[in-house]
């Protein structure tokens, strides 16, 4: 349909040049609808290519209609295009679909039972951390080598643990010195 407006504006025309401002227009008009495209339709950068591609075409057609044409329209794009994209994105990184589409470290829950899922997990950090600052001056054996993590067997369980310094072999007596982020710090004894 937008093709055969461009005829119909092309023939109602006198001079054969206008033809040449309509594409420059049509032009125009895809490299922005691609752009739109380029943010909702996961490509790898080719629609990106196209719109790149149809904005050159663009500024072509507008230089063989009229060379004062092209100029604006060269000048158009090299001030207007990151003007836009910044005002896009600003509108764009607050909208709903894009906070879908983005990855964050946090997710929405559609479940009310896990609205207050943040405060359990610490709960249970906080918890866990206090179990093993229990395990400070306890001794253990290593069961893998700890290069710097690996697992230690303290008072019949199996616990992931770092060396404090080095590496240190499996089946080598340790002693917890420290917690740190839920991890026990061990030496050798």
């Amino acid at each position: 349909m937008i093709f055969m407006l461009a005829q119909n504006a092309a023939a109602t025309t006198t001079g054969g040049d206008e033809i040449y401002l309509v594409w420059g227009f049509l032009l125009l008009a895809a490299a922005l609808g691609l752009l739109f495209l380029e943010f909702l339709i996961p490509s790898g950068g080719l629609i990106g290519m196209l719109c790149g591609v149809s904005a050159v075409g663009s500024v072509v057609s507008f230089f063989m209609y009229d060379t004062m044409w092209g100029v604006v329209a060269a000048c158009a794009y090299v001030i207007l295009t990151p003007i836009v994209l910044v005002f896009f994105f600003k509108i764009w990184i607050s909208s709903p679909l894009a906070k879908r589409m983005i990855l964050t470290g946090h997710t929405e829950s559609t479940d009310p039972a896990d609205d207050d899922s943040e405060e359990e997990v610490e709960q249970q950090r906080r918890k866990r951390h206090a179990e093993l600052q229990q395990l400070v001056g306890v001794e253990g054996v290593t069961v893998t080598a700890l290069r710097p993590v690996g697992v230690v067997k303290i008072q019949g369980q199996r616990v992931d643990a770092m060396a404090e310094s080095g590496v240190i072999e499996a089946n080598v007596p340790i002693e917890v010195t420290d917690v740190y982020d839920n991890q026990i710090k061990v030496k050798p004894v």
